[in-house]
C-alpha cells in the first residue's frame, strides 16, 4: 500500500518531533512531581491576595538522580515571600543543578502560594509538618535550602516547632535574618497608600520590618535548639541590571550598606550561623545554579567554614550617607497630582525613582525658574519583591539647578504613588544610633544635623509613629536645634510601629533640603 507524500512527511514529522520531546525532557530533567500533601488549616494571611493560586502544603519530588550519592539527604528547597516552589525550577537552572550533582530533590508550597503572605509563625508550623512528612517518605534526613524569608520560615519550623531532628544542615540564600528596610518602607506614612493598592502590606511583609525581626531575633535565639542544626548563610551584593526590579531596591537599600537589592549583607548573616560567601548576586540570581558550587560542599555532614566571612557593615541609621527624601499620596484619574522636590547648590545628581500601580499617563517637570521640561523616563515593572506588580519610572537630572522643583503626575486610572529622591551630594544627616527605648519603653531617636552644612535655627523635624498596619499615627515636633532627638509616645505594647521622620532646614548658601528617614520598632 503505498503513502501519499503528506503522510510520510506528517510521520517523519511525528517521529522527529516525539524523539525530540523525548530527548529534551531526558537533558533537561522532568519537573518535579506533585506528591500528596495538602494543609488541614485554612488560614488566610495579608490584605490583598498576591496572585498565587498553588495550594499550600502541598509538595513535589524531583526526579531520581541517574549518579545518587550515597547516604546524601533529600534537598528540599523552601520559598520565600510571596513565592510558588516553582521558582526553583521553572526559568530556573537550580533544580537541574542539584539534579545533575546527584541530589534526590523536593520543594514545598507554604502559606504564600495560597494566595497571600503569611508570618514565619504560620509558615513555620506547615513547613515543620511537611519537613517531617518528606524525610518519612523518602526514609532520610532533609538539608533544607531556603530562599528569601524561607530561611526564617524554616530556622522557625525547626527551633520552634521542633523539625530540627529531621533534619542535617540548613542553607539560607539571602534570607532577612534581621527584617529588611523595604518592608519598613512599605509601612511608611510615604508609601501606604501604594502599598495598600498592591497589597503589599500582607502578613509576611508586616513580619519583615526591623522591629518584628529585632524581637524575634531575642526570642528565637534563645530558643534552647535555636542553632541545634548547623546554618550555613550566604548573602549578595549586586543590584541585577539596570531598571531592573534588585537594582530599584538596591538604589533605596545603598543608604544603608551593601545589599542585593532586597536584602543587606549585613541581614542575611545569622547570629550562631556561618557565613559561607557575600558575593555579585543579586536576589534573584542567588537562587539560581549560580550559587551551588558555593554551598554544595555543605549540604551533608558537619562542615566548619575554613575562614568565616565577615560581610561589609550595614551602615543601618548611623550613617551619614541618609540623603533620601520620600513622599507619596493618591493619583485621582486624570487630575493632575504636584510635588515639589528640592534641590540645594552642592548636589550633582538626582534620580527621581517613581513607583505606581499603572503605568503613568503623563510625567511634567517644572524646572525653578518655571520651565516646564518633558524628562527622560524609563519604566519597567516589579516582577517580584516587596512592591512586586508596581511599574517603575525613573528619571535622572545631573548637575540640577537649586531651588524647588515641581513635578507633575497624570494617571488615567485611580492610583497612587511613591517616590524616592536620592542626592548625589555630601551627608547631612548624622544619627548616632537606632531608635532606642526609653525605661518606660517609649522609643526615642539621637538625630542630629551637620552643623557645617545647614543653617540650626532652620531646621525642623516632622515625627510620625504609626502603629503599623493601622491608622493610629501620632505626630511629633522639634526644631530649632542640631540636635533633633525627640522621645515618641506610644500606647499599645506588644506592636510594632512604623516612624517617618522629614528633615527640613536651610543650607549655609540659603537652599531649601528635605530627607526622610523610615525605621520601625517593636514595643513590648
Amino acid at each position: 500500500m503505498q503513502l501519499n507524500m503528506k503522510k510520510v512527511v506528517f510521520i517523519v514529522f511525528f517521529f522527529i518531533f516525539t524523539f525530540a520531546t523525548v530527548y529534551n525532557a531526558s537533558a533537561s530533567g522532568i519537573a518535579p512531581q506533585k506528591l500528596k500533601g495538602e494543609s488541614n488549616e485554612n488560614v488566610i494571611s495579608g490584605k490583598v491576595g498576591n496572585g498565587n493560586e498553588e495550594t499550600p502544603g502541598e509538595w513535589y519530588a524531583g526526579s531520581t538522580p541517574s549518579n545518587p550519592i550515597s547516604e546524601a539527604p533529600v534537598i528540599l528547597f523552601v520559598p520565600g515571600l510571596n513565592n510558588v516552589a516553582q521558582i526553583f525550577w521553572e526559568e530556573n537552572d537550580m533544580y537541574q543543578t542539584v539534579l545533575d550533582a546527584g541530589y534526590q530533590t523536593a520543594f514545598v508550597q507554604l502559606y504564600d502560594a495560597g494566595g497571600a503572605s503569611a508570618t514565619m509563625w504560620d509558615n513555620g508550623e506547615l513547613l515543620a509538618e511537611k519537613i517531617r512528612e518528606i524525610s518519612t517518605h523518602f526514609d532520610r534526613p532533609v538539608t533544607v535550602v531556603a530562599y528569601s524569608k524561607g530561611g526564617v520560615d524554616t530556622q522557625t519550623a525547626l527551633a520552634y516547632y521542633g523539625a530540627w531532628q529531621y533534619v542535617d544542615n540548613v542553607i539560607t540564600l539571602s534570607s532577612p535574618h534581621h527584617g529588611s528596610q523595604l518592608a519598613d518602607l512599605a509601612y511608611s506614612s510615604s508609601a501606604g497608600w501604594l502599598a495598600d493598592l498592591l497589597g503589599a502590606q500582607g502578613d509576611g511583609t508586616y513580619s519583615m520590618q526591623l522591629g518584628y525581626m529585632e524581637n524575634f531575633r531575642a526570642e528565637m535565639d534563645n530558643q534552647p535548639l535555636a542553632y541545634h542544626n548547623n546554618y550555613y548563610t550566604l548573602g549578595g551584593t549586586g543590584w541585577g541590571s539596570v531598571f531592573s526590579s534588585t537594582w530599584f531596591g538596591g538604589m533605596y537599600l545603598s543608604q544603608f550598606g551593601s545589599n542585593d537589592g532586597v536584602v543587606t549583607s549585613e541581614s542575611s548573616s545569622l547570629p550562631d550561623g556561618q557565613q559561607l560567601a557575600v558575593e555579585d548576586w543579586n536576589h534573584t540570581s542567588i537562587r539560581t545554579g549560580e550559587s551551588f558550587s558555593t554551598f554544595e560542599n555543605y549540604l551533608m555532614g558537619n562542615e566548619t567554614v575554613d575562614s568565616l566571612i565577615t560581610p561589609t557593615q550595614s551602615a543601618n541609621l548611623s550613617s551619614s550617607n541618609n540623603n533620601q527624601w520620600i513622599s507619596g499620596g493618591p493619583l485621582e484619574s486624570q487630575k493632575k497630582a504636584t510635588t515639589t522636590v528640592a534641590v540645594e547648590n552642592d548636589v550633582n545628581e538626582i534620580s527621581l525613582h517613581l513607583m505606581t500601580t499603572g503605568n503613568l499617563a503623563e510625567i511634567n517637570l517644572i524646572d525653578p525658574n518655571g520651565k516646564k521640561i518633558k524628562p527622560d523616563v524609563t519604566t519597567t515593572k516589579n516582577e517580584e519583591g516587596v512592591f512586586a506588580g508596581s511599574f517603575n519610572q525613573m528619571i535622572f537630572i545631573n548637575k540640577p539647578k537649586a531651588g524647588n522643583w515641581k513635578l507633575e503626575l497624570i494617571s488615567d486610572q485611580q492610583d497612587a504613588f511613591l517616590m524616592v529622591v536620592d542626592y548625589k551630594t555630601k551627608g547631612k544627616l548624622i544619627l548616632n544610633n537606632n531608635v532606642e527605648l526609653s525605661a518606660k519603653q517609649q522609643p526615642r531617636y539621637n538625630l542630629q544635623v551637620n552643623a557645617e552644612a545647614v543653617q540650626e535655627k532652620t531646621l525642623q523635624a516632622t515625627y510620625h509613629i504609626t502603629e503599623s498596619g493601622t491608622d493610629n499615627t501620632k505626630t511629633y515636633r522639634t526644631k530649632g536645634n542640631f540636635n533633633l532627638a525627640k522621645e515618641l509616645s506610644v500606647d499599645k505594647k506588644s506592636s510594632v510601629y512604623n516612624i517617618t521622620i522629614e528633615l527640613k532646614g536651610l543650607t549655609k548658601t540659603g537652599e531649601t533640603f528635605t530627607r526622610t528617614i523610615v525605621d520601625s520598632v517593636y514595643v513590648d
